[in-house]
């Protein structure tokens, strides 16, 4: 199975999204990590997916939680980077309305490529002041990021090919701006439990914060199949009248 051919990068600007969830909708286990529901043949199409990116866009949340661990310049992906026309890394773009990060951790001093942080105007000026000494960081939106305009910023540094990885009040505000491209799901084949319901951050309860929405992006299946018990998924934007974007 050649991953490269199933998971291309387009030409054009491209917005991708990369999420893992169990059979009940859980997005992580029970040690709130993505990593306890995840497997070695998601880990392989999740490393695919960043092979060739130019940056991974991530919420605050998401970085609190999962701990991310530096970008590194990795050896066997430089050939094809270079080919690709694209930086030995991709770099870190947090979206951070409050910029309450763990400064401490190793992602922000040892990634290849300064760490992005895009918060508000309006922003504590003690905790921007401390942002701009670990990161670079976008004022984008006076109270709230506006997503539309990080992207387009993000574009203007030549950051053309996104991958986000969550979470999923992100992922959910991406949509909802049509600013995503495709969407890629792994199905991982375990139960949360009902336990991660009580959790005011979780997808289902992100999802049912959407109900009364009048208009939502459409996305159509471009692939599925499984490999070591996990489903995957590739789902590309429609539009409200015509076929795929791409």
């Amino acid at each position: 199975m050649d991953l490269a051919e199933l998971y291309p990068w387009p030409d054009e600007p491209w917005l991708r999204t990369m999420m893992v969830m169990t059979l009940d909708g859980a997005t992580v286990g029970i040690d709130g990590r993505s990593g306890s529901i995840s497997g070695s043949a998601d880990k392989r199409v999740f490393m695919e997916t960043r092979r060739l990116s130019d940056a991974i866009l991530v919420g605050a949340g998401t970085i609190r939680a999962e701990r991310y661990k530096p970008m590194r310049v990795k050896p066997d992906w430089q050939t094809a980077r270079s080919e690709a026309g694209l930086a030995p890394a991709p770099r870190i773009v947090v979206i951070s309305g409050r910029l309450d990060l763990p400064w401490d951790e190793p992602m922000f001093a040892e990634s290849a490529l300064s760490v992005v942080v895009v918060t508000t105007r309006s922003v504590d000026s003690h905790r921007l002041a401390v942002a701009r000494e670990f990161a670079e960081v976008w004022q984008i939106g006076d109270h709230e990021v506006d997503l539309a305009s990080a992207v387009a910023m993000m574009r203007e540094h030549g950051l053309a090919r996104i991958l986000c990885e969550g979470g999923e009040a992100l992922l959910d505000r991406l949509v909802r701006a049509e600013l995503v491209d495709e969407m890629d799901l792994t199905i991982s084949p375990v139960l949360a439990g009902a336990g991660y319901l009580d959790d005011p951050g979780s997808q289902a309860q992100v999802l049912a914060s959407a109900e009364g929405s009048d208009r939502f992006a459409r996305f159509a299946a471009a692939h599925t199949f499984m490999d070591e018990g996990f489903t995957f998924c590739k789902f590309l934007r429609k539009s409200l009248d015509e076929e795929f974007i791409v």
